[in-house]
């Protein structure tokens, strides 16, 4: 395949000479922007892929993407799990297995693109990740973060609607990136949400109730409501009536625990409540998944594991609860 050939660069009389652009580093870091522009990711995701991209391209001492083999991607591999997370210790496999996973699809498409032969990937297996323990919360645990409510003066009808929204399985940042244009009365439009994990998000009636008193609320208290207005906004003194950003929701259901005397409560623990008790309910797997935007099947099973645990105990005690025929 032709090099391109860099433009000349004209020196007048006096001036210093840059250093010389190193054309292979260009064109090897240019199959990456390439790589990123076709993916449909949202832009947090981009970003991460640029960034373990970028870290392994440098560890590789800018080479030729053709020279990589599978002995190098097994030594950054190593290079990887001995290597120290900010808290101290080794990074978790969790960590080394999504850098893992961004080179995997990175030298697929180089080898769908012919730009290289051979894809050095294909040998290289992910770590052996631990069982995480449950974080689903249980009802009365939701209970009492719904009960505080009451305590929190002007913002209670505001946090109450974020909290419904939470309660259906939307990721904070998610819930951020919410218009008014995004509730039509009955759903949630979810855009640009992690993974592409884009879709509509149907509501309950306490949700819906929720929502509404909270645009009521906005229009009684002279906050800006178009189709095109943040959903949920800020109401502090400096920031007041713009978009309430990630911070705000996660101090917000920190807050709610606190008052409600809860530990290790945040956001995302809402999301594995409303997986779990959709499958624990008897809903459909597939419907279930489609409901909460989970594309991988393997993240999927570690609720719907979790839901048959709860409907299998059910079923135990049920049959131990029934009195025996004389």
């Amino acid at each position: 395949m032709a090099r391109d050939i860099p433009e000349p660069t004209f020196i007048e009389f006096g001036q210093v000479a840059k250093a010389p652009v190193r054309v292979a580093e260009d064109l090897s870091w240019q199959r990456v922007v390439e790589f990123l522009r076709s993916r449909e990711l949202s832009a947090n995701t981009l970003k991460a892929y640029e960034r373990q991209l970028q870290l392994f391209y440098a560890w590789t001492q800018n080479r030729h993407w053709h020279d990589i083999t599978h002995r190098d991607v097994d030594r950054y591999k190593q290079h990887l799990k001995n290597q120290p997370s900010k808290r101290g210790g080794r990074l978790a496999p969790t960590t080394t297995n999504q850098a893992l996973a961004t080179l995997k699809s990175f030298f697929k498409w180089l080898t769908v693109k012919d730009y290289i032969t051979r894809n050095p990937t294909l040998t290289i297996e992910f770590l052996k990740e631990p069982a995480k323990p449950p974080r689903d919360l249980a009802d009365a645990q939701v209970d009492q973060l719904f009960e505080v409510l009451a305590y929190r003066g002007d913002s209670e009808v505001r946090d109450r609607a974020i909290l419904q929204v939470l309660n259906h399985g939307l990721r904070a940042r998610e819930v951020c990136g919410l218009d008014i244009s995004d509730y039509d009365g009955r759903r949630l439009r979810v855009r640009e949400a992690k993974w592409g994990s884009d879709g509509l998000v149907p509501l309950k009636p306490n949700a819906i109730s929720a929502l509404d008193s909270y645009l009521g609320w906005l229009v009684c208290n002279g906050f800006t409501v178009s189709h095109e207005s943040p959903l949920f906004v800020s109401l502090s003194n400096n920031s007041r009536g713009q978009r309430l950003g990630y911070s705000g929701i996660y101090e917000l259901v920190k807050d709610l625990a606190e008052a409600s005397e809860l530990e290790n409560i945040h956001p995302h623990r809402m999301r594995h409540t409303f997986v779990t008790s959709l499958v624990a309910a008897g809903m459909n797997p597939l419907l279930a998944k489609r409901a909460v935007r989970i594309r991988s099947d393997k993240i999927f099973a570690r609720y719907s594991d979790r839901a048959l645990d709860f409907k299998m105990e059910e079923a135990f005690e049920e049959l131990y609860r029934k009195p025996k025929e004389s």
